[in-house]
Protein backbone atom coordinates (compact mmCIF):
# COMPACT_ATOMS: atom_id res chain seq x y z
CA UNK A 1 0.00 0.00 0.00
CA UNK A 2 1.37 3.40 -0.95
CA UNK A 3 1.84 5.84 1.93
CA UNK A 4 3.57 8.81 0.26
CA UNK A 5 4.52 10.00 -3.24
CA UNK A 6 7.00 12.78 -4.00
CA UNK A 7 6.68 14.29 -7.47
CA UNK A 8 8.01 17.57 -8.87
CA UNK A 9 5.52 17.46 -11.78
CA UNK A 10 2.39 15.65 -12.93
CA UNK A 11 4.45 13.19 -14.98
CA UNK A 12 7.56 12.54 -12.86
CA UNK A 13 7.85 10.52 -9.65
CA UNK A 14 11.03 11.11 -7.63
CA UNK A 15 10.32 8.85 -4.65
CA UNK A 16 7.60 7.06 -2.75
CA UNK A 17 7.01 5.09 0.42
CA UNK A 18 4.91 1.97 0.76
CA UNK A 19 3.88 -0.50 3.43
CA UNK A 20 4.34 -4.18 2.59
CA UNK A 21 1.82 -6.88 3.44
CA UNK A 22 3.92 -7.79 6.50
CA UNK A 23 3.95 -4.19 7.80
CA UNK A 24 7.39 -2.98 6.71
CA UNK A 25 7.68 0.59 5.45
CA UNK A 26 10.00 0.88 2.46
CA UNK A 27 11.20 4.11 0.83
CA UNK A 28 12.05 3.99 -2.86
CA UNK A 29 13.86 6.46 -5.07
CA UNK A 30 12.58 6.31 -8.65
CA UNK A 31 15.17 5.29 -11.23
CA UNK A 32 15.79 7.87 -13.99
CA UNK A 33 13.92 5.57 -16.40
CA UNK A 34 11.14 4.68 -13.89
CA UNK A 35 8.32 2.82 -15.65
CA UNK A 36 10.05 2.76 -19.02
CA UNK A 37 8.55 0.04 -21.18
CA UNK A 38 5.47 -0.66 -19.05
CA UNK A 39 2.06 -0.78 -20.70
CA UNK A 40 0.35 1.54 -18.19
CA UNK A 41 2.38 4.41 -16.73
CA UNK A 42 2.14 4.89 -12.99
CA UNK A 43 1.97 8.69 -12.87
CA UNK A 44 2.03 10.63 -9.59
CA UNK A 45 -1.73 11.18 -9.85
CA UNK A 46 -2.37 7.50 -10.44
CA UNK A 47 -0.15 6.60 -7.48
CA UNK A 48 -2.06 9.06 -5.27
CA UNK A 49 -5.30 7.42 -6.38
CA UNK A 50 -3.88 4.10 -5.15
CA UNK A 51 -3.03 5.81 -1.84
CA UNK A 52 -6.55 7.17 -1.42
CA UNK A 53 -8.28 3.90 -2.27
CA UNK A 54 -5.79 1.59 -0.58
CA UNK A 55 -5.23 -0.27 -3.85
CA UNK A 56 -2.01 -2.32 -3.92
CA UNK A 57 0.88 -1.86 -6.34
CA UNK A 58 3.73 -4.17 -7.28
CA UNK A 59 7.19 -2.61 -7.39
CA UNK A 60 10.19 -3.93 -9.29
CA UNK A 61 13.38 -2.57 -7.77
CA UNK A 62 17.08 -3.02 -7.18
CA UNK A 63 19.29 -2.20 -4.23
CA UNK A 64 22.02 0.32 -4.92
CA UNK A 65 24.44 0.97 -2.04
CA UNK A 66 21.70 0.21 0.50
CA UNK A 67 19.14 2.39 -1.26
CA UNK A 68 15.98 0.94 -2.85
CA UNK A 69 15.71 2.12 -6.47
CA UNK A 70 12.31 1.58 -8.08
CA UNK A 71 12.42 0.47 -11.70
CA UNK A 72 8.65 0.22 -12.14
CA UNK A 73 5.35 0.13 -10.29
CA UNK A 74 2.24 -1.54 -11.67
CA UNK A 75 -1.38 -2.13 -10.68
CA UNK A 76 -2.06 -5.38 -8.83
CA UNK A 77 -5.33 -7.25 -9.23
CA UNK A 78 -7.05 -7.85 -5.94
Amino acid sequence: MLLDVEAPSIQQVTSFTLRTDDGQELHFTAAPNFNQGVAHLMTPGHMRQHMALGDPVEVTYRQDNGQLVALSAIDVSQ
